[in-house]
């Protein structure tokens, strides 16, 4: 690799916000991007990047299976609706992946959330360990845990509603979860609330619809537009985070 003037604290420092901007799936700021590396401008950030660490980077992370959000929450909708069909959704959806790597994401995934729901209800009975959490600690934890559970209700809900059946505490059947109920469901929600589509029914239930695990669902609407065999490439400009 040729680094032309570039100092290897530079590098790294580079990596380091290019990183925190990918880990996000958010457009690279080059001009905030050059202002946290002095003596580089810009353009000089963006064509480093562009030239030799963006394909450094890339080729670690094929190799490394390195799962980004939309991924993540991709392969948690499919887990869900396809009962953990782990070879359907690699030949449909996510070929890249072999079928041990999805089997072994979306069990890191589902031992977070339990994870988290069991930090949360510790949170609730013990109120000596309430105290050791920070403000933002437990504003995240809130989030996920009630907001992200009662986004999968909302999923059934979406499935379930066209026979007039109650939602089931069951696994779902894999023959009524299909690729037209995802792709409906994700084109129906709007940023923050309930929009007009949702039956009045819904909304009585209560259920809130933002996104479960990780707040990035507008890139899965790209993901579900397009022809099956990959996931898209690029940064998601849409993606959003948690507001308080």
């Amino acid at each position: 690799m040729k680094r032309v003037g570039w100092t290897e604290s530079e590098i790294q420092l580079l990596i380091k916000i290019t990183n925190e901007y990918r880990s996000r799936n958010r457009q690279i700021n080059w001009e905030a991007v050059s202002k946290r590396i002095h003596n580089r401008t810009a353009s000089q950030c963006k064509s480093y990047y562009a030239n030799v660490l963006k394909k450094t980077l890339d080729v670690e992370i094929r190799q490394n299976h390195m799962w980004n959000r939309v991924e993540i929450l991709a392969l948690w909708t499919f887990g869900v609706l396809y009962n953990r069909d782990y070879e359907l959704i690699q030949k449909k959806f996510m070929p890249k992946f072999t079928v041990k790597q999805i089997a072994s994401q979306f069990a890191q995934i589902a031992r977070k959330q339990q994870e988290i729901h069991q930090h949360f209800l510790k949170a609730i009975s013990d109120p000596k360990y309430l105290r050791t959490l920070s403000e933002n600690e437990f504003k995240m934890e809130w989030y996920i845990v009630q907001v992200g559970w009662k986004r999968m209700k909302m999923i059934e809900v979406r499935i379930f509603q066209r026979s007039n059946e109650d939602v089931p505490d069951t696994q779902y059947p894999v023959d009524i979860a299909e690729l037209p109920a995802i792709k409906a469901f994700f084109q129906d929600i709007h940023p923050n609330q309930l929009v007009e589509v949702y039956k009045p029914e819904e909304v009585r239930r209560g259920y809130d619809i933002e996104p479960f695990y990780y707040p990035e669902y507008r890139p899965v609407k790209k993901f579900l537009a397009q022809p099956v065999g990959g996931l898209p490439v690029g940064n998601f400009t849409t993606a959003r985070q948690p507001q308080y």
